[in-house]
C-alpha cells in the first residue's frame, strides 16, 4: 500500500509533468510559421537525399494536409551531406485553434506525433492570392485587397551583413509604407550590390555550389541566415517576389536550372518549398525574360513548385513579350510583365520609357482570375534601366516618365515595382531617394509614388475598379487612361496637357476633384448630375501638370 509521503511525491511528479507539458505547448499566430526540430542520429551517405521525412497536419476542422520536412545540418547554418543530424518540419497554419501532426521517415527510423495551438490574436495577413471579388488585384488569402506598394530591392547579400544596419535598412522601408519588394537574395546564386552604408557581407557564397549538383553542396550557413531575414520581413508582413528566382544560369553562374538532372530539379524545389514555403510573404518566380513554355526551365520549374506548394503561393514566369505570354497555364497564377514588343515581334528599345507601353503591357498581360505586376517597367527601374535606355536608344529617363508610367500601370488595374536607386546606399545623389536628404534626383519620383499611394489607399475603392479606357474620347490613347467602377467612381490620368470627354452612367456625383500627381494638392470639382451615358468633356487645371481626376457618388 502506497504510504501518504510516496502519494505526495507522485502527485508532486505528477503535477510537474502537467506543468511542463502545458509550458511546451507551441503557440503560432495564424499565417505565421511553425518550426519543431526532430533528432536523426541515423548515418547516411547523403543526408539530405536518402532519408525523406514527412508529416500530416491536421487542422482543428479536420482538413488533412500532408508536407514535407528537410535536412538542415546541425540547424544552426553548420552541417552538410554527412555531418548534423536535425531535421526540420514547418507549416504554415491558414485555420485558428489546435494543430495536430504526426510525422514519418521513409526508412525505419521511428516518428512522432505533437500539437500546436494557432492563435488569431497573433495573426500575420496571410498570402497573397488573387482577389476573389475582382481578381485584376492582390488580397490576403483572396479575402482582404491590398494595393502593393513595391520597391526592387538589387542588394545581392544583404543577410549576411551586420544585422543591426540590415535592420534598419528594411524599417525605413516599411516606415515609408512599402508592404512589397521584388528581391535577388531569395535562392541568392550572384553577387553584386550590397547595401553600402553596412559593412560587406560575411559571406558571398551561393545557395548551393556546383553546377548539376544541387542536394551534394546545399550551402546551410546561407540558408541560415537568409531565413533570419526572411522570418523577420515576415512578421513585418512585407511580401517578398523572388526576381532571380531558380535560375542562376540566367546570369551567367553555375546554378543553372537546365544542368540539374530531373531528379536534382525535384530536389531542389521539394527542399526549397520545404524550407520557404511556410512563410506566407512568399512570391515564387523561375527568372526573368524567359518564353514561359520551356518544359526544361520556367514550365517546368513552376509544375514542381505546384505540386509540392501545398499553401498555393503566387507562381509566376517573367515574359517581356506580354503580346505573346503565356500566364493562361495553370502552372502560373499571376502575370510577371514588362513593356517590351508591344505591336510586333522587334524589341521596340525606342518605347522602351514610353508610359504607354506600361499601360498597354499591363492590359495585354492580364488572363482571367490572374494579377498583374509589373516586374521590369523600363522607365520604372533607375538601375539598370536608366543608364541602358540612353545606351539603346539615347533617351535619358525623366521623373516624369516614372510617375506617368507608374499611373499608366495602376489605370490598368495593375501592381508594379520601382526604384530610384543606382547605389543601395542611405544617403547622396545615388542611393534610395526616400532614405536622406534632398540632393537624390528621384525625391520628386518617389513623392509621385507616395501620391499615387494615397489615392489608390484613400481616394478610391480600388479593389473595385476595373480598367475603363473604353469610357474616354476625344484624346490621344497614349495620354489618358481611366480605371472606373461605373455608375460609382472613376480615376483618369491625364498626360501632357490632354482634354478629354468622359461617359458617365446616370446619377449624381458629389465627390469630385482633381489631383496634382506631383504635389498632392487638390481643386474640388463641382458636383454634377448624368444622364445615361453623358458624355461629360474636362479639361485639366493646369496644362504642364499631370492630372488625376477623381469622380465619385460620395
Amino acid at each position: 500500500m502506497m504510504s501518504k509521503k510516496h502519494k505526495t511525491l507522485l502527485l508532486i511528479i505528477i503535477t510537474s509533468i502537467s506543468f511542463a507539458n502545458a509550458q511546451s505547448v507551441t503557440n503560432v499566430g495564424l499565417y505565421k510559421t511553425f518550426e519543431r526540430s526532430i533528432i536523426n542520429n541515423n548515418s547516411y551517405s547523403n543526408k539530405f537525399t536518402d532519408v525523406d521525412l514527412t508529416c500530416t497536419y491536421i487542422s482543428p476542422s479536420g482538413k488533412t494536409i500532408n508536407f514535407y520536412g528537410f535536412f538542415d545540418g546541425d540547424g544552426l547554418g553548420g552541417g552538410d551531406t554527412l555531418t548534423g543530424n536535425v531535421w526540420k518540419i514547418r507549416f504554415l497554419p491558414e485555420e485558428a485553434g489546435k494543430w495536430k501532426y504526426k510525422w514519418k521517415w521513409s526508412d525505419a527510423t521511428p516518428g512522432g506525433e505533437g500539437t500546436f495551438f494557432c492563435d488569431s490574436k497573433n495573426a500575420g495577413k496571410g498570402v497573397l492570392r488573387a482577389y476573389n471579388e475582382n481578381p485584376r488585384w492582390f488580397a490576403y488569402n483572396g479575402t482582404e485587397p491590398v494595393f502593393l506598394k513595391s520597391y526592387y530591392d538589387s542588394s545581392m547579400r544583404p543577410f549576411a551583413q551586420p544585422w543591426d544596419c540590415v535592420q534598419n535598412y528594411y524599417q525605413t522601408f516599411i516606415d515609408n509604407g512599402y508592404n512589397h519588394l521584388q528581391v535577388n537574395w531569395l535562392l541568392p546564386s550572384v553577387t553584386g550590390i550590397d547595401i553600402a552604408d553596412c559593412s560587406p557581407p560575411s559571406l558571398t557564397k551561393a545557395i548551393y555550389e556546383e553546377k548539376g549538383k544541387a542536394s551534394s553542396t546545399m550551402n546551410l550557413d546561407v540558408w541560415n541566415k537568409m531565413e533570419v531575414l526572411l522570418s523577420w520581413l515576415n512578421d513585418k508582413n512585407v511580401n517578398l517576389f523572388m526576381f532571380l528566382g531558380f535560375d542562376g544560369g540566367r546570369n551567367g553562374k553555375p546554378q543553372a536550372w537546365a544542368s540539374l538532372s530531373e531528379k536534382e530539379q525535384d530536389f531542389l524545389v521539394r527542399y526549397v518549398v520545404a524550407r520557404i514555403a511556410p512563410y506566407s510573404n512568399i512570391m515564387w518566380n523561375y527568372v526573368w525574360e524567359v518564353e514561359g513554355n520551356t518544359e526544361n526551365g520556367e514550365l517546368g520549374c513552376m509544375r514542381l513548385v505546384q505540386k509540392y506548394d501545398v499553401f498555393n503561393h503566387l507562381r509566376t514566369y517573367e515574359d517581356e513579350k506580354p503580346n505573346s505570354h503565356e500566364w493562361n497555364r495553370p502552372e502560373y497564377t499571376f502575370a510577371g510583365t514588362e513593356n517590351h514588343r508591344i505591336h510586333s515581334d522587334n524589341r521596340e528599345p525606342e518605347f522602351w520609357a514610353a508610359p504607354w507601353t506600361h499601360h498597354e503591357a499591363c492590359l495585354m498581360s492580364y488572363v482571367q482570375g490572374k494579377p498583374v505586376y509589373m516586374v521590369e517597367g523600363n522607365a520604372l527601374w533607375r538601375h539598370y534601366w536608366a543608364a541602358t535606355l540612353i545606351r539603346k536608344s539615347n533617351h535619358i529617363l525623366t521623373q516624369s516618365d516614372v510617375r506617368q508610367s507608374a499611373w499608366g500601370c495602376a489605370t490598368a488595374a495593375s501592381s508594379f515595382t520601382w526604384c530610384g536607386h543606382t547605389s543601395l546606399s542611405f544617403k547622396g545623389s545615388e542611393g534610395i531617394p526616400f532614405f536622406d536628404g534632398q540632393d537624390n534626383p528621384y525625391r520628386s519620383a518617389s513623392k509621385s509614388i507616395d501620391i499615387l499611394n494615397h489615392i489608390m489607399n484613400n481616394e478610391v475603392v480600388f479593389h473595385r475598379m476595373t480598367p475603363q479606357d473604353s469610357l474616354l474620347s476625344g484624346n490621344n490613347k497614349h495620354d489618358v487612361w481611366c480605371l472606373a467602377e461605373p455608375g460609382q467612381q472613376y480615376l483618369v490620368f491625364s498626360t501632357n496637357d490632354q482634354p478629354f470627354k468622359l461617359k458617365l452612367s446616370k446619377g449624381k456625383y458629389n465627390n469630385n476633384k482633381w489631383v496634382n500627381s506631383m504635389t498632392g494638392e487638390s481643386i474640388n470639382v463641382p458636383a454634377l448630375t448624368a444622364s445615361k451615358d453623358e458624355i461629360v468633356p474636362f479639361t485639366q487645371p493646369n496644362p504642364t501638370i499631370d492630372w488625376v481626376l477623381l469622380i465619385r457618388k460620395d
